[in-house]
């Protein structure tokens, strides 16, 4: 059994297939969030800037890359989520770990920049949430990570890193629907 317990550490310390590493740079590399709007009952749309393309350290990709924790709480301390609509580090965009920059492309002097995928600088994703748990006017907190200027180098990195959390009112449009 000892010896089980010590191939799966030896295995996970050299070799880094799952292995995922941030840094909390919001500023330099990290998101915008345009915005969060109820644009009918039941569907909330969530907007995000991303940092531009860079050359540091090489063909940086365009665009938020990971979502995690992208919850909605109810403002009234509550620790439970009312809604969670991404838990566990979530591809997206449509990047995934197959068309991200690898590190070794910066090595070649041939490599072009231009055949990496780009995701868009602008995303705006949609998700259904139960409107029972709400009444209007309830003050809600967003809150989510976002990870972007992603690459692998052994493992997977992202320079940006941002964790915001936002209060505000919650105001659906009246008699609204996706038919109108």
């Amino acid at each position: 059994m000892k010896l089980i317990i010590f191939i799966i550490v030896l295995f996970l310390t050299f070799f880094k297939t799952f292995a995922f590493k941030s840094f909390d740079n919001c500023y330099d590399h990290g998101s915008i969030i345009e915005s969060v709007r109820f644009i009918v009952e039941g569907l909330v749309e969530l907007k995000l800037v991303q940092p531009d393309k860079t050359q540091v350290p090489c063909c940086l990709q365009q665009g938020v890359m990971i979502i995690k924790d992208y919850m909605i709480y109810k403002d009234d301390g509550s620790k439970d989520p009312l809604f969670t609509f991404v838990g566990d580090r979530t591809w997206v965009n449509g990047y995934d770990r197959s068309n991200i920059l690898h590190k070794i492309y910066c090595n070649n002097n041939s490599f072009n920049c231009d055949s990496l995928y780009e995701g868009d600088y602008e995303y705006t994703r949609l998700d259904s949430y139960d409107t029972s748990k709400l009444t209007r006017g309830d003050e809600i907190i967003v809150s989510l990570t976002t990870y972007s200027h992603c690459y692998y180098s052994s493992e997977t990195i992202c320079l940006g890193s941002c964790n915001p959390v936002f209060h505000i009112p919650y105001f659906p449009p009246i008699n609204s629907s996706l038919s109108d």
